[in-house]
């Protein structure tokens, strides 16, 4: 149950009761069927279980995939086909239908393999077989030749050089590096709203357990003020006002339990653990609101902190490299398609395939070749277009990655000023709640004297749960001032004692590659 305020409460000398109250508000006590969850198995289970922190780690497992798609495009490749071909002339009608009508058949065999370079060449070995028969009483019948040569085409100009070949390889290579930091931002958006949620919770649980103090208080009151009538020292008036009271006070209570099941199902969400189709009865009891936040470093460190450890700008980073690539590989099809073919082949021909193929790995025949290809597109019209398009957009990445910086830059001074003005307001509201409790028991007093009237003391209490909830919303928007600072900076994985290694092998149990996934952004 909630802890409410007793009449021991209200018997205290005023400074143990701003310590019970210290301890009141940041109580967030659960029903005795509720589950202890601490932030850290909050964030553990939100690692685990997000389902948009999963959806995201599919995107880096496709891009490692990709860079090993570009690596195979080097591998070698082997062909083989084999064919048979029969051919028989037509008859004619004339003399030479007499003669035998000329019939032959052959057979062809071809196996080899391919390999492209990066220096754009592509080289390819083969042999083949090929047995002709006809009924022409030809030398040699059956007719078999052999071939075993070699054949290269380097482009010259456009495509040419390892710098293009292995372009695409280097963008796929930097395009993982890029989903690896958007997945490290991913990592950190979830864990700050994991947190963030948790504190809300516990924020909405001292909140209600605030109310629930002031329920108990204006219920004291009535009960005093319905003695006082019958004793004839307060009119009706005063117990009306004392019943409407506790009217509020329960209005206030039953907003404060749907704001606690809000926030106990935007944890449920952050941690993947909902199911909302169906009835949610368990609930967590989670830690209190801490009555520390801690100490702020200069805004010049934080600010320089945050540029030096932005995931945001090292992912936009890479998409300028790729942009570069692209615009790299846009300039080289301006180019003309000139390239370079050579080849040779061995022969050997004889009535025994066996023989034939012996001839020709001695070189009984040979069959070479060099040329020169060219094809000019007329203007290049369709290059150039694509040339300044990757300019532009390279221009254009740039230029975002400068706003990046600038908004991250913004956003960490304005999250330090946030904190800081925070703290600030936790000292003020918390002189402030001690001033307004010293208030209420003077007016409390002057009223069991007769010296005032019961208004006096309503608006008295009334102020006091005033500064005792302004109280407790400073400590709660301080707090996640205080994480979004952390978020910024880039020290929130450390502010709860976890590292990119610790958080590894939560990414890398929805992959389907067994590497390290965020290691790899060192390696590559």
């Amino acid at each position: 149950m909630d802890r409410p305020v007793t009449k021991d409460y209200l018997k205290m000398p005023s400074p143990y009761k701003t310590l019970a109250l210290l301890f009141l508000i940041g109580t967030g006590r659960l029903l005795a069927e509720a589950t202890d969850l601490s932030l850290d198995d909050a964030i553990s289970a939100a690692l685990s279980n997000n389902l948009g922190l999963r959806i995201a780690s599919i995107e880096p497992a496709n891009a490692l995939d990709s860079i090993e798609i570009e690596e195979a495009g080097f591998d070698p490749s082997f062909f083989g086909s084999t064919s048979y071909q029969e051919r028989r002339s037509a008859a004619r009608n004339s003399a030479l239908d007499d003669f035998v009508i000329p019939q032959s058949d052959s057979r062809r065999a071809r196996v080899g393999a391919e390999k492209p370079f990066s220096t754009g060449a592509n080289v390819t070995l083969g042999s083949s077989l090929s047995r002709s028969t006809s009924n022409n009483n030809a030398a040699r019948n059956p007719d078999y030749a052999s071939d075993l040569g070699v054949s290269i085409r380097q482009p010259l100009l456009r495509g040419a050089g390892p710098t293009i070949n292995l372009a695409p390889l280097a963008r796929a290579k930097v395009n993982a590096e890029r989903s690896l930091f958007e997945l490290r931002s991913d990592v950190l958006d979830l864990v700050l709203e994991t947190e963030i949620a948790y504190w809300n919770l516990a924020f909405a649980r001292a909140d209600r357990a605030l109310i629930a103090s002031s329920l108990e208080l204006a219920q004291n009151l009535l009960e005093e003020n319905r003695e006082r009538e019958r004793l004839g020292l307060v009119t009706r008036l005063e117990v009306l006002q004392a019943e409407a009271e506790i009217l509020n006070q329960q209005e206030a209570i039953i907003q404060a339990d749907r704001v606690i099941e809000d926030a106990q199902d935007t944890l449920r969400r952050a941690m993947g653990q909902a199911d909302f189709s169906a009835s949610i009865t368990d609930s967590f009891a989670v830690k209190e609101l801490p009555e520390t936040i801690g100490e702020l470093r200069s805004m010049e460190t934080v600010v320089l902190e945050t540029l030096m450890n932005d995931d945001d700008a090292r992912a936009q980073e890479r998409r300028m490299e790729v942009n570069r690539i692209n615009r790299m590989l846009a300039q080289d099809q301006i180019q003309p398609d000139l390239n370079l073919t050579a080849g040779v082949d061995y022969l050997g021909r004889d009535t025994s395939g066996r023989v034939a193929q012996r001839g020709a790995l001695k070189g009984d025949g040979y069959d070479w070749n060099v040329g020169l290809e060219v094809r000019l597109p007329w203007g290049f019209r369709e290059a150039r277009a694509r040339e300044r398009q990757a300019a532009r957009n390279l221009e254009q990445a740039e230029l975002r990655l400068y706003d990046i910086k600038q908004q991250k830059a913004l956003a960490a001074r304005n999250a330090w000023r946030a904190a800081n003005a925070g703290l600030k307001r936790i000292e003020v509201t918390r002189a402030a709640m001690a001033l307004n409790e010293e208030s209420f028991e003077q007016e409390r007093a002057r009223f069991s004297s007769g010296l005032v009237a019961y208004r006096n003391v309503l608006e008295a209490q009334r102020d006091l749960d005033r500064a005792r909830s302004n109280y407790l919303r400073s400590v709660i928007e301080t707090l996640r001032a205080s994480v979004r600072l952390s978020r910024v900076d880039g020290s929130l994985l450390e502010r709860n004692g976890l590292n990119w290694d610790a958080v590894g092998p939560y990414i890398n149990s929805s992959n389907t590659r067994s590497e390290n996934t965020l290691s790899l952004v060192d390696k590559y």
